[in-house]
């Protein structure tokens, strides 16, 4: 059979900026809202514990979807996919805009997801398509590096806009961003891969994804990427309140958050660069990162050495993960052909789904924050550990 899988055009610099915008946009409707949860929970007429089902609903949802965004992107294009998940997380903007009760609520935070979930999974894609493994390392970073914009200023710009307006403002102000994103798109991405006629028939779907899955190196590879980002969630979720008996107010932990991110941020800078000098050091520097900030965050629990200490050893572990993230990604879907959308998206589903997991059994279970620190860098660790076994 002819290879249908022909590349338009690979995607230069200003059109990864702008596909690393729109794959934001995912972790931007998780952390914009974050400041506004207790109003927006109170404006819909629900209790505390149903208002957490506004982050958990959309993680669930982002997770499941992308693993049916991957036979979609080979169907009918990445193109498609990448357009029809922006106007679906516009619709669910303006979904969760209007809501006045829970159930409207949950049913625009899912269909942000699943518009989320499809222009991830086609934003990655495409910024692959064609490429060699040390190639996509480096367009993935960029990718990365403008997506983790998102966690450093969201929930601050979340805080400013429900300081000045409602809630219903920061569901708006989302439309807005998709909107002008889809507009970009439209005029400024092209075709990466033609589709397949044959992409959606069921058994070659699960076919795809079992022989995917069956891969031993990729199987570790998806694990150890989702124990390092259950870290990140279970951070996020167990800092605010050390920060707090710390003494530090909001706009030292706003920063604290910020140091955080752009660690993260450089770290996936550094990919470019050191892809085209040394290649063969990106994953050992970014294990070193990871494995000293491990034990750092370990350290910090066990000596109770406040907020600065914490924030080096989450800064360490950060600039590990932007190193070794796109790494791992590329090193997940190198030479996986017309399947690379398949390993894409049950990648960033393993990735979700895994974090969503650890973190809120860790929180529900863990007696302490203390433990919930120390476990962080034993997840960290972990990951590590399972990178490095042999095949």
């Amino acid at each position: 059979m002819a290879d249908r899988s022909t590349c338009a055009s690979a995607p230069d610099t200003g059109q990864l900026v702008l596909l690393g915008g729109i794959a934001a946009l995912g972790s931007l409707a998780i952390q914009i809202i974050v400041p506004a949860l207790p109003l927006l929970t109170t404006g819909i007429g629900a209790s505390p514990r149903d208002g957490q089902l506004v982050i958990s609903s959309y993680l669930a949802a982002l997770a499941a979807c992308q693993l049916i965004a991957a036979p979609l992107a080979d169907r009918f294009g990445r193109r498609p996919l990448l357009i029809g998940g922006l106007v679906a997380f516009l619709g669910g903007c303006v979904a969760c805009a209007l809501a006045e009760n829970l159930a409207v609520m949950l049913i625009g935070r899912c269909l942000q997801a699943s518009g989320a979930a499809a222009a991830l999974v086609a934003a990655r894609t495409m910024a692959t398509d064609g490429a060699g493994q040390s190639a996509a390392a480096a367009r993935l970073a960029i990718l990365t590096s403008v997506t983790l914009i998102s966690p450093a200023v969201a929930p601050a710009v979340g805080g400013a806009v429900v300081g000045i307006a409602s809630w219903p403002a920061l569901f708006w102000l989302l439309a807005g961003v998709t909107l002008l994103s889809l507009i970009a798109a439209l005029r400024l991405i092209g075709e990466t891969r033609t589709g397949d006629p044959e992409a959606l028939r069921p058994g070659p779907i699960l076919r795809s994804y079992g022989e995917v899955a069956r891969h031993p190196r990729y199987l570790r590879i998806a694990l150890a990427n989702g124990m390092i980002n259950g870290g990140f969630y279970l951070f996020l979720a167990v800092s605010p309140f050390t920060l707090t008996a710390a003494g530090a107010g909001p706009m030292l932990s706003g920063l604290f958050y910020s140091l955080v991110a752009c660690a993260i941020i450089l770290g996936s800078l550094a990919v470019p660069v050191i892809a085209r000098r040394h290649p063969a050091a990106l994953l050992p520097v970014g294990s070193a990162a990871l494995g000293f900030g491990a034990a750092a965050v370990v350290a910090v629990a066990a000596t109770g050495s406040g907020p600065w200490g914490l924030l080096i050893a989450m800064s360490l572990i950060s600039f590990g993960a932007g190193l070794t993230g796109p790494t791992l990604q590329a090193e997940a879907i190198a030479g996986r052909g017309q399947r690379t959308s398949t390993a894409t998206s049950l990648l960033g589903t393993i990735q979700m789904a895994s974090a969503a997991a650890i973190s809120t059994a860790v929180v529900r279970l863990s007696p302490t924050p203390t433990v919930s620190l120390a476990l962080i860098g034993a997840l960290i660790a972990g990951a590590l550990i399972l990178r490095r076994r042999p095949a």
